[in-house]
C-alpha cells in the first residue's frame, strides 16, 4: 500500500455520495469481467500457490488443488462434527444442484472488500492482497463477497452494479454452509 497513491476504499467509502460509489462499483465490475476473461488453460483449481484456499470468518482453510468443480465442491462442503445429518443432506443436495450448470473456471480474486481497494479522485487504483486470488469456479467471487467481513454498511448493496451475474442459489447454499463451519 505504501507504493500506491491514494486511499483505501474503505476509508474513503463513508464519505463518499451514491454517485461516487456507484461509479466505484462500475469500475470494479469491469475489473471482474476483464479478470474472468483471462484463459485459465487448464489450470486446477485453486489459487496461485497451488492449494485451493478459502478464506472463512474465523480462519482459513486450505485444501486441493482440484481437478474440477465436483472435486472443488467437495472441497467446500466440509462440516463441523456435530451438524445434524439432516441439515449435511439438505446442504449437500441443494449445492449440487444449484452448482450443476455453474462449471467454467475463471480467475478470481476471492477477497474483494473495500479494504482491499485503492481508490484515488475517484478512480479505483489497485486491488490488494491477492493471496486468494487464483482460478475458481464463476460462482466464487459473487459468494465470497458476501462472505467477507467490511464496516461499509451498503457495500453489499452494489453487488448487482460490480457483478455481470449473479448467483443467488450458491449464495444462500453458502450462507446456509457457512452457519454450520463455525466453531
Amino acid at each position: 500500500m505504501d507504493f500506491i497513491e491514494g486511499d483505501s476504499l474503505e476509508e474513503a467509502w463513508q464519505s463518499m455520495d451514491p454517485e461516487q460509489k456507484h461509479s466505484i462499483a462500475e469500475q470494479l465490475g469491469h475489473i471482474i469481467t476483464t479478470m474472468r476473461k483471462v484463459p485459465s488453460n487448464g489450470c486446477k483449481i485453486g489459487s496461485f500457490d497451488g492449494t485451493a484456499r478459502d478464506c472463512r470468518q474465523f480462519s482459513d482453510y486450505f485444501g486441493g488443488p482440484s481437478e474440477d468443480v465436483c472435486d472443488f465442491n467437495e472441497f467446500t462442503l466440509d462440516f463441523l462434527r456435530g451438524t445434524p445429518l439432516a441439515i449435511r443432506k439438505t446442504l449437500v443436495e441443494a449445492f449440487e444442484r444449484s452448482s450443476q450448470s455453474r462449471t467454467r473456471v475463471v480467475l478470481s480474486h476471492g477477497d474483494l472488500v473495500p479494504r482491499n481497494i485503492i481508490v484515488k479522485e475517484g478512480r479505483v487504483q489497485a486491488l490488494l492482497d491477492w493471496e486468494y486470488a487464483g482460478w475458481y469456479p464463476e460462482y466464487w467471487e459473487y459468494v465470497k463477497f458476501f462472505d467477507r467481513p467490511t464496516d461499509c454498511k451498503d457495500w453489499k448493496d452494489y453487488a448487482e452494479v460490480i457483478f455481470d451475474t449473479s448467483y443467488p442459489a450458491e449464495l444462500l447454499t453458502f450462507q446456509a454452509l457457512a452457519r454450520w463451519q463455525r466453531p
